[in-house]
């Protein structure tokens, strides 16, 4: 089954549509590459096979390959002259129109030692993995749109380094690990069959 069959009202993210409509148009007009990563990443991915989103979420999370501060502080005006807040965590924004809170995670050559400096209160975003995980990453479609995500034993990785950074406000993140682990073998039932005959016959 092929995301592009499935509808956003099955994703059953409130306001996913317009939120992700404005982070496309914005991350275009900065020439800048993003994932969706996340909760609202594993269950696009999942609904693939039938699979329908086991809980609602009102954040969604991105990641962005940028160079420099500068360009992601010019992208933070950009996200603030279409709507959103700036709130406590300098990578998170709010929209009070939709009620959504959105992850804007850098990475790339901005990074150092897998960490990012945003300022002297908030240096410690972890963001170990995610150049690895993004190397190669999958892609799926929603209806007009078509976005970059992560492989599912990628979003494992992501997960437990989130998790591990501060468990105490990450419990969501074991949970979805084990959807994914619960629907890992389904998902991939026909590539596993594939390579399984292969083999076979490359023994006869």
């Amino acid at each position: 089954m092929n995301t592009s069959n499935q509808t956003y009202k099955e994703l059953a993210i409130p306001h996913f549509k317009e939120v992700f409509d404005i982070i496309d148009g914005v991350m275009i007009k900065h020439e800048t590459p993003y994932y969706l990563i996340g909760a609202s990443a594993i269950a696009l991915e999942l609904l693939k096979s039938g699979v329908k989103p086991s809980r609602g979420t009102k954040d969604i999370d991105f990641a962005i390959m940028i160079t420099s501060m500068t360009e992601y502080e010019k992208l933070s005006e950009t996200l603030i002259s279409v709507g959103f807040n700036k709130v406590k965590a300098p990578w998170t924004f709010y929209s009070e129109r939709y009620n959504v809170a959105i992850d804007i995670l850098p990475f790339g050559e901005i990074e150092e030692h897998d960490t990012i400096q945003f300022n002297k209160r908030h240096s410690d975003l972890h963001v170990l993995g995610f150049k690895e995980v993004l190397e190669n990453p999958g892609e799926v479609s929603i209806e007009d749109k078509i976005v970059n995500i992560p492989p599912l034993p990628g979003m494992v990785v992501l997960k437990l380094v989130s998790w591990s950074d501060r468990p105490e406000d990450r419990e969501n993140d074991l949970t979805d690990i084990l959807r994914i682990i619960e629907h890992y073998f389904e998902h991939n039932f026909d590539d596993y069959s594939s390579r399984i005959s292969q083999r076979y016959y490359m023994t006869l």
